[in-house]
């Protein structure tokens, strides 16, 4: 963690919409990051091998590895990092597998109040 206030934050969403959108919603929770963003899980796995963040927001559905594979691998290197799947999959066996990694679940389209509760449990 860092002992500045400014959290990094990794957004990976294939959607570029979608990450914009979630910037801005981000920014109505009134908690401040430095974000970087990701279209995939393989820009993501490169980020995260460059820098430490202390949040991840992953969308499930992109091409190549899922949202869930993906936090499988960052977990393995970064068990401390709260991740939070951000996604219109609200599928019962991916919120349960979400669960099972410990990750936070949130459906799109996301409120300011939803992200800000499940990134402070």
């Amino acid at each position: 963690m860092h002992t500045h206030s400014t959290q990094r934050l990794l957004l990976v969403d294939d959607s570029r919409v979608a990450r914009l959108t979630l910037a801005h919603i981000l920014k109505q929770t009134g908690l401040v990051f430095e974000i970087d963003e990701a279209a995939n899980a393989e820009e993501a796995l490169e980020l995260f091998a460059q820098n430490t963040y202390d949040l991840a927001l992953i969308d499930f559905n992109m091409p190549g590895m899922n949202g869930l594979e993906l936090s499988e691998h960052l977990l393995q290197t970064s068990p401390t990092l709260k991740i939070l799947l951000v996604t219109a999959n609200i599928q019962e066996s991916i919120q349960e597998r979400a669960a099972a990694l410990g990750l936070r679940f949130v459906g799109k389209p996301a409120s300011p109040e939803e992200l800000l509760t499940a990134i402070r449990s």
